[in-house]
């Protein structure tokens, strides 16, 4: 009975502090722009970055929460995206957004943070930990992409559908979230987490990313990045501890790529997990113990 209170107790104290948190949008100048953020728990920092077209409202909160308990979550918007300012010109880039992370980190006032990116986040994350290692401890990739020839593309009709402006992103979840591979209830059910925190205010009402923006980022992650082959000649340079993570079912950034990067980076850990691209949303239990255990 006692045993039964006592857990009873803490579901009860833990939905409470859950229902307490509200996120305080801050802003930080960092090169030429201001990068929209705040802050999730406490411990060692951990920066998440974001996704083509995403912003930090598209975090899973169930994902959040977990990686929180352990660590100090700073989610925020890559330029343009969001709450995030651009410049007028159109010279976005994946280095520059390295940039731009490794600038938020220092403005902090951190020394270094660990860092998991996803996606076209995940591109950013390999030249952070390139461009920058000193400012980064351990980091993630979550369905990254290698860059240049080294690259194995989506096929031609995902990416139509994918940087098409005119389609809104709800329509594309299925290239996300594969239906065969039990996608449709996984998108439900993460659309339904994220609703449920924006109305609770657990999680900031902060999904506007413009055509502009778009463009801009799908330039950067395509066109440019396609081009370089840089990226894939430094990963065998990188000293930090590095966890490469896919989906089995991902048809944007095929798997095949994070065992490429794997390859390429000495002693790196590779994990792949049930879904497509959001896998990491779909197995967010999964994911999270995954990274807790390489973080600690």
């Amino acid at each position: 009975m006692k045993r039964t209170l006592l857990a009873l107790s803490f579901v009860l104290l833990s939905s409470t502090l859950h229902a307490d948190f509200k996120p305080e949008i801050k802003y930080a100048e960092v090169n030429d722009v201001k990068l929209a953020y705040y802050t999730r728990g406490e411990g060692k920092p951990l920066l998440m970055i974001n996704g083509f077209v995403s912003t930090m409202s598209m975090w899973d909160p169930a994902l959040i929460e977990k990686l929180a308990k352990n660590h100090q979550v700073i989610l925020f918007d890559n330029r343009g995206a969001g709450m995030s300012t651009d410049t007028k010109e159109n010279n976005t880039t994946i280095p520059q957004m390295a940039d731009d992370a490794a600038g938020l980190i220092k403005a902090l006032g951190f020394e270094k943070a660990d860092a998991i990116g996803w996606s076209m986040g995940a591109r950013i994350a390999q030249q952070l930990v390139i461009r920058h290692p000193d400012a980064v401890g351990k980091i993630v990739f979550a369905a990254p992409n290698p860059g240049g020839s080294h690259s194995v593309n989506a096929d031609k009709d995902v990416e139509t559908k994918l940087n098409d402006p005119s389609i809104p992103l709800l329509q594309k979840k299925d290239l996300c979230f594969p239906p065969a591979a039990g996608g449709d209830a996984a998108a439900q059910a993460l659309l339904d987490r994220i609703n449920t925190a924006v109305k609770a205010g657990t999680m900031p009402d902060d999904f506007k990313t413009s055509k502009q923006t778009m463009e801009r980022q799908n330039r950067a992650r395509t066109t440019l990045w396609n081009a370089d082959e840089s990226n894939f000649a430094e990963l065998k340079n990188i000293k930090n501890p590095v966890l490469v993570t896919g989906g089995r079912e991902d048809i944007i950034d095929k798997p095949v790529n994070a065992s490429i990067i794997a390859n390429q980076i000495p002693f790196a850990w590779l994990a792949f997990f049930e879904g497509g691209h959001a896998f990491l949303f779909q197995s967010h239990d999964q994911f999270a113990a995954t990274v807790n255990a390489f973080l600690e």
